[in-house]
């Protein structure tokens, strides 16, 4: 019975001390990168070809497409690191904190209470609104048709009266002659010379209806701008293994980001650790221990967002991964 009563202790003595293991893990920093980009969608007006001719003006006839980052946003956050969890025992909690991911291992408490955690149509031409010429024009066809007469027979003109369609030269042609014609009614407006008489208000109405029209007509020659802006969030994990710690942030194209293929424009995100002490001087300054609780010391990183070898932005942030990991005494 002594023996029996002896095993037994032992098992539930076991099985306490299991009981009170708790897992943890040591922090990484996440570079969460907030892109905003300006696409400028240019259409050339569908008079373009005649703008020099008929109104003195060099236009660009063709559509263009222009698209670049406007703004960027460098966030760090911190999570658990997946790769390194371990167990401890409970009067290593002072060190520990809780997140969403479980227990994570700080140097201090206070430090792992400052962190950021982290778990918190393309454009279309349009000229509708700009129909302001006739699409067809009166054309008078002359046909000679023979006729007996007492001389004989004689070729007598007869006219036919046709609409016919109008040509792009014509329809710029008659939109040149409305703005030409919208400049000087509001030139006659300001001097007065016209039979028309203004109270009031009603000469400020009458000159932006005009500037109002010839804007619309001259949409038809200059073209316009469609301006849109887009959004975009991704996400860095540094790694140790990354020998250049250089990472793809994210693709712009002309009208969304990506991260899949070749296509676009790379923007990469460096990130240059400044000097700290080494790994070989930490490792010598540990104990041999049992069951000791890690923790990570981060290091300070230069990080840099470019394109092109151009620097778009520059900044400083603590970095867990690639700092230097230690491990408490364990007195026991």
């Amino acid at each position: 019975m002594k023996r029996l009563f002896v095993i037994v202790s032992c098992l539930v003595l076991g099985v306490s001390l299991q009981a009170q293991e708790m897992y943890y893990a040591l922090p990484r920093t996440i570079l969460t990168l907030e892109v905003q980009a300006r696409q400028e969608s240019f259409f050339a007006g569908p008079y373009a070809a005649f703008a020099h001719r008929l109104l003195n003006l060099d236009v660009k006839e063709e559509d263009e497409v222009r698209t670049e980052v406007v703004s960027a946003r460098l966030i760090p956050q911190v999570e658990a690191d997946p790769s390194a969890w371990f167990t401890t025992e409970p009067d290593n909690a002072p060190f520990l904190s809780l997140s969403a991911q479980g227990l994570v291992s700080f140097a201090d408490k206070a430090e792992g209470e400052t962190v950021t955690w982290r778990f918190p149509a393309k454009a279309r031409a349009s000229f509708n609104n700009a129909r302001i010429t006739d699409t067809d024009k009166p054309t008078t066809i002359v046909e000679y048709q023979s006729v007996q007469t007492d001389t004989g027979m004689v070729n007598v003109p007869i006219e036919h009266k046709i609409l016919v369609e109008k040509t792009l030269e014509d329809k710029a042609s008659d939109a040149a002659e409305m703005i030409l014609q919208l400049r000087k009614d509001r030139m006659n407006i300001i001097t007065g010379n016209t039979d028309a008489n203004f109270y009031g208000n009603s000469m400020e109405v009458a000159l932006k209806e005009l500037s109002r029209l010839e804007k619309e007509y001259m949409a038809l020659f200059e073209g316009f701008t469609v301006t849109r802006t887009f959004t975009g969030s991704f996400e860095v994990i540094p790694s140790a293994g990354n020998r250049n710690q250089q990472y793809l942030a994210f693709r712009l194209l002309e009208d969304h980001f990506t991260l899949d293929g070749n296509r676009g424009v790379p923007y990469y995100l460096h990130v240059e650790p400044e000097a700290t002490k080494s790994e070989e001087e930490a490792a010598s300054q540990r104990r041999s221990r049992n069951n000791p609780l890690h923790y990570r010391t981060p290091v300070v990183c230069k990080v840099t967002l470019t394109k092109d070898n151009q620097t778009l932005l520059s900044t400083r942030v603590p970095v867990y991964q690639l700092g230097l990991e230690s491990q408490y005494p364990n007195n026991k």
